[in-house]
């Protein structure tokens, strides 16, 4: 047991008392520094899944028992509505996926909430931290934001001038078999 203290094979009652106050002065500095939200605030990191907003939940109410500020979530491995997401393992949890997020959102509307995207690799190395790191102070967008705007309404027009042009050739055949 003096050994834990940092005291050798020495033994002496007044000692070890000496050293758990010490301990103790140690202990009430770092609960201060931890219930001072301007020093010390904790950052939940989960998933969108049950069993993660059901521990992230427990965990917020135990740092708020003990006054610890937590007022930030990083929910990771989102699936973002892209529109190439074809797959239908994809959609569906997708779908999963933002049934929670809609439970968190409803649960913690007044915490710092942020999305990561799932990516299709680890994020090693200094460089891929660097890159992945921006979404902490800027909101992942996912392709789906303007470029996809522009293609689809792209895409629309083209495909009313080929509608147009399918109903004039529609008419044609019908004037054609009118006059036959």
């Amino acid at each position: 047991m003096t050994r834990m203290f940092g005291m050798g094979d020495d033994f002496g009652e007044d000692a070890i008392l000496g050293k758990l106050e010490g301990m103790k002065d140690v202990i009430e500095q770092v609960n201060r520094q931890f219930k001072d939200p301007d020093m010390t605030t904790f950052v939940c990191v989960c998933i969108p899944e049950f069993l993660s907003l059901y521990e992230t939940e427990r965990l917020v109410q135990e740092l708020t028992k003990f006054e610890i500020d937590t007022h930030n979530i990083i929910i990771n491995q989102v699936i973002f509505d892209d529109e190439d997401v074809e797959s239908k393992l994809l959609k569906a949890r997708m779908k999963m996926q933002q049934k929670y997020l809609d439970q968190f959102y409803m649960l913690y509307d007044d915490f710092n909430i942020t999305k990561l995207p799932l990516l299709p690799q680890e994020v090693t190395g200094v460089e891929a931290l660097r890159s992945f790191s921006r979404h902490f102070l800027t909101p992942y967008q996912s392709i789906c934001s303007s470029d996809q705007v522009e293609r689809l309404e792209n895409r629309i027009t083209a495909l009313q001038c080929q509608l147009k042009e399918a109903e004039e050739e529609l008419e044609k055949v019908k004037r054609g078999k009118q006059k036959a």
